[in-house]
């Protein structure tokens, strides 16, 4: 098995022969950042891309995505490690995408990353309440309590008030 540590995902296709090839890559804050993403805060991860030969002179290649991934919660602001997996085969459109049909070679940078960002959950928190910042728990209560709500049921009974006009 290679294993290479780069911004960028690339196999050269003409290199392989017949058999089977294993490919591993370490996906560190420099690949989300070559993205411009800012919400990976830390990953931890590690792409395994296999490459199995069909009859004839193409390849069936499996995607396979997984570790921790370092963000803010949604809740408390704090740093929160979720773990991540994917798994997938590539289509012929997903093939056809990372295939540079001049050079040979295949780039699974863009497919990576956007399996990665989908496999993050939408809402990120803290599993255990308690696991999140006390202080910052408080402030997040005090708005939510009954007290602190605008005069005359705010945003929604304005709108509200609209609508019967």
């Amino acid at each position: 098995m290679e294993h290479k540590e780069d911004i960028r995902l690339t196999v050269s296709g003409k290199a392989l022969s017949k058999g089977t090839y294993d490919y591993e890559f370490r996906l560190d804050k420099r690949f989300f950042e070559s993205f411009d993403n800012t919400e990976i805060l830390d990953p931890w991860l590690i792409a395994a891309i296999h490459f199995k030969e069909n009859e004839g002179k193409d390849f069936e290649i499996s995607v396979k995505i997984s570790g921790d991934v370092v963000l803010l919660c949604d809740r408390c602001l704090e740093r929160l490690t979720m773990p991540l997996s994917f798994q997938s085969m590539l289509g012929e459109e997903e093939l056809a995408e990372c295939l540079n049909a001049c050079t040979g070679h295949y780039d699974f940078s863009q497919y990576v990353y956007d399996n990665v960002c989908l496999a993050i959950p939408i809402q990120r928190v803290h599993t255990l309440e308690k696991d999140c910042d006390p202080g910052m728990l408080r402030l997040w209560k005090q708005r939510q309590a009954p007290d602190h709500k605008a005069e005359g049921g705010g945003s929604f009974a304005t709108l509200k008030d609209l609508i019967k006009q």
